[in-house]
Parts: structure tokens; sequence; C-alpha cells
């Protein structure tokens, strides 16, 4: 989150657990991308409904391959009161999987979440690890999970989950990937929510890729209504897996896009919520790259 990691890291919480997610499958296109040090792999897309109310988006790899990351983007109507709360990997059912829900006020217009999975015949080593933050009223939340020693996170995602909520009352900020741990953040909606919350988290962890690279790219500070960066992979190589995160946002500005928006760059946006946030914020993309 916050460039002053010191404190805000000091507030981590720790549990172990998984993390459950009711879904329906709904139309797809699939994009292709290169052979890369995956060979097979491929980026598919699916475009949900446009409504004004929470939707669950999926995308399912093709028979033959497996999830190994994914993201999605809000389109449409009120985006900086929409949250992309959830956003997990489910390596049982073979998918990327993408919940949007609206703030507590409500969204008079529609919108519609886009879904993409990057898919790939197995990797070696591939494994997806999974945790669980306390249910409690902290705020911020940190939660960490670490691949198995000698393998790299590639992948993964979280979920913020407001308990008795069917609002975007706490949000997923934070989807950092690391060397070989996925980190992600989650704070209250304006600091206000009074309820008990929790993060899910997902990692997908492999042997090292061959030409494997990690890069971020941060967008400037500032007080816009919304920002944008996109982390582009260096030639002769291609993105395997997807990151990103609000710094400095205060519970007032959320992610409205984190996904592959090519097969060598990753793009994260975030917009500030209905009352605009004074404060100055950035936003990060990190790439995971491999030739």
């Amino acid at each position: 989150m916050r460039d002053t990691s010191n404190r805000c890291w000091a507030r981590r919480t720790a549990a172990v657990g998984g993390a459950a997610l009711s879904a329906v499958v709904l139309g797809q296109l699939a994009l292709t991308a290169p052979v890369a040090a995956v060979p097979g792999l491929v980026v598919k897309t699916s475009v949900g409904p446009s409504t004004s109310s929470a939707k669950t988006q999926n995308t399912v790899c093709p028979a033959g391959t497996k999830v190994i990351g994914g993201g999605a983007v809000l389109t449409g109507s009120g985006l900086g009161q929409v949250g992309l709360d959830i956003m997990l990997p489910l390596a049982d059912a073979n998918l990327y999987s993408v919940t949007g829900r609206e703030d507590p006020n409500g969204v008079a217009g529609n919108w519609a979440v886009t879904t993409s999975a990057i898919c790939a015949p197995a990797p070696t080593g591939l494994e997806v690890v999974t945790g669980h933050s306390a249910t409690d009223s902290v705020n911020p939340k940190f939660r960490e999970v670490s691949c198995p020693i000698g393998k790299r996170a590639i992948g993964g995602g979280g979920a913020a989950l407001a308990l008795g909520s069917g609002a975007s009352d706490v949000l997923l900020e934070d989807v950092r990937i690391h060397l070989n741990s996925v980190t992600v953040a989650g704070v209250e909606a304006g600091g206000d929510f009074a309820g008990n919350w929790s993060l899910d988290i997902a990692v997908i962890c492999a042997d090292p890729l061959p030409g494997e690279q990690r890069l971020s790219t941060d967008s400037a500070f500032g007080s816009l209504a919304s920002q944008s960066v996109t982390a582009t992979c260096p030639a002769g190589t291609r993105v395997h897996g997807v990151g990103g995160e609000v710094v400095g946002g205060d519970g007032q500005v959320r992610l409205t896009e984190l996904r592959p928006t090519s097969s060598t760059t990753v793009t994260v946006r975030a917009a500030e919520d209905e009352n605009g946030f004074s404060g100055s914020w950035k936003v990060r993309a990190y790439a995971v790259c491999a030739t």
C-alpha cells in the first residue's frame, strides 16, 4: 500500500486457510499470445453482463492447460464506487474468478467485469498455495504466502471479504508478486467499516522459468480522479504473471483494472471514490516475464 512501509507492515495479521467462491461461467472469447517459456501459453478473456449489481465473471482455461495467472478490468459507470474485491485463481476448477461489487451507496448506471486468465500446459513444479488472514476488525490487513523452497511465484490473486456484507465495504488494494511469494493487502472503504473482515490469497508456484525477469512500474504521485500505469516486458520476453497495487489511497481509491493487456504488457488502473481524495496516491504494476 503506502511507501511508508514500516508502519503498515507492522500491522500484518497471520493465519492459514483457503478460499472458496461460487461462480457461473459465462460466454468467452480467446486471445492467443505468442509461444513463450511455457509452451502453448494463451490468454483467454470473458466478458460479463453490463448491469448495476454485484457479479462474478469466470474465465476457464482450455482442456490440456492450467491457470497460471489472471486479472480483470471494470467498464461502465461509477468505477470509483465498484471494487474488484475478489480476484482469485481457482485451481480445482481451472479458472480465474473475479467478483465486482458496488460500494454501500450503490451506482445508478451499469457496469461490467471482463476477466482474463493466463493458461498454459502445466509448467514444471506447478502447484497452488492458499492462505487466509484472521477475521477481525484490524485495518489495514496484509497476508503473505510463500511457495515451497526452490519454487517461484508466477501468479496469484486475493480477496477482501467483509463478514455479512454484499457490498464493497473493504477494498483489495494490493496483489504483489515477489520472487517466491505473493502479498495481498486490504483496507476498509473510507476507513469506517464497523464489522469484521478478512483476506484470502492464492499463490501459483512453479520451478524457475527460462529467462525469467520481474519488473515493476509506477505512475506519478498525484491526486487525480483516475491513474494508470503499464509495465512492459523486456524485448524477447512475454508476460507470464501479473500483479498490482494502490499506494497511498487510504481506502478512497479502488482498483478498476489489473490484467495482462497484451502478450508483453500488464496494466493497472485505479479511481478515486465519489467523494474524491485530497491526498496523493499512485498505482504500481508488476510483471513476471520469461523468454
